[in-house]
C-alpha cells in the first residue's frame, strides 16, 4: 500500500509540473517505464506470491502452547511508551548535538569544516547510543 501511494504522490506531482510546462518534470518514456515496472512486475509478482502462500499449509507452533492464559503483569512507570519515545530521542540527540552545532554553524557562516576524524568519533558515539538504548528499552 504504501508504494502505490507514494507512487500516485509522485504522479500528481509531476503531473502538475507538467502542466506548468516546467524542465524539473520526468519525461514522458521515463514515466511510462516507471508504470511498466509497476503493472509488469511489481503487481505480478504480488499475485504470484500470495498464490504460492495460499497452497502452502498453515505454519503450526513448534510447541506446545498452554490453554491456560498467563496473566500479564502491570509494566512499571519507566517502561511507558511516551517516556520510551522521549528518553529513545533525547539521549541520541544530546549525544550528537554538540558537534552539530558546530556543523551547521561551519555551514550558515561559510566555513570549512576541517574535524573530520572527531565527527567519526561523535559518530561512534552516537551509534554506540543507539545501540545502548535499544537494548535498553527492548530489554529492562
Amino acid at each position: 500500500m504504501f508504494p502505490g501511494i507514494c507512487f500516485a504522490i509522485f504522479f500528481v506531482l509531476n503531473a502538475l509540473i507538467w502542466g506548468e510546462k516546467s524542465s524539473g518534470a520526468v519525461p514522458f518514456a521515463t514515466m511510462f517505464a516507471l508504470v511498466f515496472l509497476w503493472f509488469g512486475i511489481s503487481i505480478p509478482l504480488v499475485f504470484v506470491g500470495s498464490y504460492i502462500g495460499f497452497k502452502k499449509p498453515a505454519i503450526e507452533d513448534p510447541v506446545k502452547t498452554n490453554k491456560i492464559p498467563r496473566q500479564i503483569l502491570e509494566q512499571p512507570w519507566y517502561m511507558n511508551p511516551i517516556f520510551s519515545i522521549l528518553i529513545g530521542g533525547i539521549l541520541p540527540f544530546g549525544a550528537i548535538f554538540i558537534e552539530l552545532f558546530f556543523i551547521l554553524t561551519s555551514i550558515w557562516l561559510h566555513q570549512f569544516y576541517y574535524l573530520f576524524g572527531f565527527l567519526l568519533l561523535v559518530f561512534l558515539i552516537l551509534i554506540v547510543t543507539c545501540v545502548e538504548i535499544t537494548i535498553v528499552l527492548c530489554y529492562f
